[in-house]
């Protein structure tokens, strides 16, 4: 299960993931592995995926569909790309692949990007997904912070250190204290973890 989180106020937008994903043998046994599942979508987008292992593979043909495309670098227009985009995808992977195993089908992706268009400070986040593995995908939420699987204590966290502005690098280190402590209490959390900022530079993945 991944533990993913994102969070923006007018100094940046951090993401923030563990990099555990989880398959079964043929007796039905857990096996865990390495992968990545933060992937930048342009100079100032960005991809995070979790829940069902699919999220993955398909976080990465979403990724080489907009590098074919123009005119996806707003992050309102991704979003309206991606949404049946993935939806088909993940339909089209179901009626081959079938569903996975019960308590494993969740999905999600929550998509970040920044736009200089838009009023200040210009970020967005939006969640997209099902909560029952089932097609199609559908908007699950938009805001200013995102944690999956949701964890109140780390939301309260966020909500007063994005209230009173708090830099990013503070917001990152909030981040890697949280993944670290969920990787204590969880096997399947772990790392390496997975950091990357969105500024108006541009987006940056940090160790």
């Amino acid at each position: 299960m991944t533990q993913a989180l994102a969070a923006f106020n007018q100094h940046g937008l951090v993401l923030a993931t563990d990099s555990r994903a989880t398959r079964f043998d043929d007796q039905g046994r857990p096996e865990f592995f390495e992968v990545k599942k933060l992937l930048p979508l342009g100079t100032h987008l960005a991809v995070l995926s979790g829940g069902a292992g699919v999220s993955v593979p398909l976080s990465l043909a979403l990724k080489a569909e907009v590098g074919k495309r123009r005119g996806l670098d707003d992050p309102e227009d991704l979003a309206d790309f991606a949404l049946p985009f993935l939806s088909r995808a993940y339909e089209q992977y179901l009626h081959v692949h079938g569903p996975g195993p019960e308590g494993l089908r969740r999905i999600y992706f929550i998509l970040a990007g920044y736009s200089p268009e838009t009023p200040p400070p210009g970020y967005h986040l939006y969640l997209l997904g099902s909560e029952e593995g089932e097609p199609p995908l559908i908007p699950l939420a938009r805001g200013n912070l995102m944690v999956m699987p949701r964890n109140l204590g780390m939301e309260m966290r966020l909500v007063k250190a994005l209230a009173t502005n708090a830099p990013v690098p503070e917001l990152l280190e909030m981040s890697r204290e949280f993944l670290e402590k969920q990787a204590e209490k969880k096997e399947e959390v772990a790392p390496p973890f997975y950091f990357a900022t969105i500024t108006p530079e541009g987006y940056r993945e940090l160790g």
